[in-house]
């Protein structure tokens, strides 16, 4: 209808007069100027002089800490890499010598020692052996082949008369390993065992005796290099003249079981035996 067209053109013009482009888009111009205007971040002021040496003085200083606590780390870690992996020193030479005197000034600071000394039931404080001259200590295994701060350094002995017990206070070496760091079960053994017989030896009226029956049971691991207390007890009322019947237990210095043990010593009827006496 081409009527109706040419009615309906004048019409809409009427009602939707055409503005120019360019000015229709301007106010969307002005708007998102004003959104970037008012959402930009103010300009940040260069750091003064003052601030960059306060900043560079606090790096160096983060650098020398940094250092200082790795290089520390470092040292303290090698140096234990070193003592697993040295060999521990000869007995007798002067390594070992210096080692021992540290190990027995370690000693006399111990507050087990301390406690020991100051306890009025334990008459007296003596060294393993004492009453042996050197050769015979050369041919026994504890004075003898396992002797040096390799081996058994130290061993300080108290008795209890009242309850029939020694206290013995050992110092495990890097020489008795059995894993790296952990003292061997057998070398265990054989200081219980000696242990033992300082007891049995004081309460037979002969002063001497032998191994009979040993049981051991391992609860703890035992470090080397470290102090360690073994105290075997006598019971009166199972033991005789002939047979001594005992309990001992292994502790570390903070109380803590690591080895149990029982035995039992005899005295041979038909195999003469040197009398051993006190100081063994």
């Amino acid at each position: 209808m081409p009527f109706a067209r040419s009615f309906q053109a004048p019409l809409l013009k009427q009602i939707y007069p055409q503005r120019p482009l360019a000015l229709s888009l301007r106010p969307t111009r002005q708007l998102l100027s004003k959104r970037c205007n008012s959402s930009a971040t103010p300009p940040i002021a260069p750091p003064s002089q003052s601030q960059s040496q306060k900043s560079t003085r606090s790096r160096r200083l983060r650098n020398l800490l940094y250092i200082a606590i790795f290089g520390g780390l470092g040292l303290s870690l090698g140096s234990g890499i070193e003592k697993l992996i040295a060999s521990p020193p000869v007995p007798d030479t002067e390594e070992d010598i210096t080692w021992r005197k540290r190990i027995e000034r370690e000693y006399e600071f111990l507050p087990v020692v301390q406690a020991l000394r100051n306890d009025p039931d334990l008459g007296g404080e003596w060294t393993a052996y004492s009453n042996f001259s050197d050769e015979e200590k050369e041919h026994r295994l504890t004075s003898g082949s396992l002797k040096g701060s390799r081996g058994l350094a130290l061993q300080k002995l108290f008795y209890n008369d009242k309850k029939k017990s020694i206290i013995n206070v050992v110092y495990f070496g890097g020489g008795l390993e059995g894993w790296p760091t952990v003292v061997h079960g057998g070398a265990l053994a054989t200081v219980l065992d000696e242990t033992f017989g300082r007891v049995a030896v004081r309460s037979f009226p002969a002063k001497t005796g032998v191994t009979a029956n040993l049981n051991i049971n391992y609860r703890a691991r035992v470090s080397s290099g470290s102090y360690y207390t073994i105290q075997a007890t006598l019971d009166p009322i199972l033991s005789t003249d002939r047979k001594a019947h005992m309990t001992a237990e292994v502790r570390d210095q903070t109380g803590k079981l690591c080895v149990e043990a029982t035995a039992l010593f005899v005295v041979p009827k038909n195999i003469p035996l040197r009398a051993i006496g006190d100081g063994f």
